[in-house]
């Protein structure tokens, strides 16, 4: 039964190698692609602002992430911080702090062993522009 089993799997096998030999080769085609003409460089507009930076702490034990938000030299006219913490499951979490002060402390509890994999931090400022200011992996 083996014996036979062996030969009719070598025979397949055979017969697969075999077809996929007698296939026609690949037409090359003989036209030329053509060449795009050359492009006109775009002159780059730049904003004018520069990056922004704050300054963090952030700890963690097994049931708790805290942030504390310590300032920085662009900490004036600072208006919001949204938090979002990522975490090793599906849950993630997202905090947003309004007229944030240095020495803030952002802390999230978690029910079960607190499980983070990242936390990101956008500042606002008074003239709308936004920026991350800390990605943070635990």
């Amino acid at each position: 039964m083996r014996r036979a089993f062996c030969s009719c799997f070598f025979l397949v096998l055979l017969l697969v190698f075999a077809s996929g030999c007698t296939q026609p080769a690949p037409q090359t085609s003989s036209a030329t692609t053509p060449i795009p003409p050359p492009a006109t460089p775009v002159p780059v507009t730049t904003t004018g602002i520069a990056e922004k930076s704050l300054t963090f702490d952030v700890s963690k034990t097994q049931k708790t992430v805290n942030i504390t938000y310590t300032g920085g030299p662009d900490a004036e006219g600072l208006v919001a911080l949204k938090v979002r913490i990522d975490n090793q499951d599906i849950d993630d979490f997202e905090r947003t702090v309004l007229t944030p002060v240095p020495g803030e402390s952002i802390i999230f509890t978690y029910q079960g062993l607190a499980n983070p994999v990242t936390a990101n931090i956008i500042g606002t400022w008074k003239d709308g522009y936004q920026q991350t200011v800390l990605i943070y992996y635990f």
